[in-house]
């Protein structure tokens, strides 16, 4: 017969490791059932959160996509109320910011300067950082737009300051020089230009500045003799110098 004790030829011996395990489920079965319960449970509950997310974002991206084309058509109308109902139905989805800054476009092309800046300004107060740029950028181009030319050179310059290096950077400085000239600040807005000659040489920026730096030259060609008629050919007109495109 096995001895059924832990004694075996008069010396003790000491329980497995795994004796002790299998000895602490069965202790602790309930608990263990439950907690594999609960775990179960959360991992589902994780995957169908991750799938609804997936959800909304498609479905407020699809939103947005039909909003712009809806104000891009003109119906600014119902493209804002588009717009409206991802903020509002979406708001922890990525297009949430990007419907705020579209309908700040939107409203910024019907001359409703101040409704647009408060729609970027949304970004700088909730917003998802890599869209601030834009939203402050945009601030400036509404105060412009609005005829408030110190506070647009101010928000230009807060943007300068701010994001030196970003790929707006040229276009916000060709900006801030159009402002000064617009204040009639002449040698303000020089300097502005010459430094967008300076930081971005090979630029299209850079080719503008340099024009408004650089006086207009009048071109002069040699007057034709006299036709043995006596008539005398016209002398050719300077053409006028293109200003740049903003």
């Amino acid at each position: 017969m096995p001895d059924s004790s832990w004694i075996h030829s008069g010396t003790p011996q000491t329980p497995g490791k795994m004796h002790n395990f299998t000895t602490w489920i069965k202790n602790h079965r309930e608990n263990i059932i439950g907690s594999l319960v609960i775990l179960a449970a959360a991992a589902i509950f994780g995957i169908w959160v991750v799938i609804h997310h997936a959800g909304l974002r498609e479905t407020a991206w699809k939103t947005l996509f039909i909003a712009q084309q809806t104000g891009y058509n003109g119906n600014f109308t119902e493209a804002v109320k588009q717009l409206d109902s991802i903020e509002t139905n979406f708001a922890n989805t990525s297009a949430r910011g990007f419907a705020v800054l579209t309908k700040g476009d939107i409203l910024f092309q019907q001359n409703k300067f101040q409704e647009a800046e408060a729609e970027y300004s949304k970004i700088t107060t909730k917003g998802p950082k890599n869209l601030l740029p834009f939203a402050l950028y945009n601030i400036g181009k509404t105060k412009e737009a609005a005829a408030d030319l110190p506070a647009a050179i101010n928000q230009y310059k807060s943007f300068l300051t701010a994001y030196p290096e970003h790929f707006l950077a040229p276009e916000v400085h060709y900006s801030l020089a159009s402002v000064h000239e617009l204040s009639g600040n002449a040698a303000e807005a020089k300097a502005a230009y010459e430094k967008i000659v300076l930081l971005y040489p090979e630029t299209a920026w850079a080719m503008m500045a340099k024009a408004k730096t650089t006086p207009a030259q009048k071109e002069t060609k040699p007057v034709a003799n006299a036709a043995a008629t006596g008539n005398q050919a016209a002398k050719p007109q300077a053409p006028a110098a293109a200003s740049p495109a903003k």
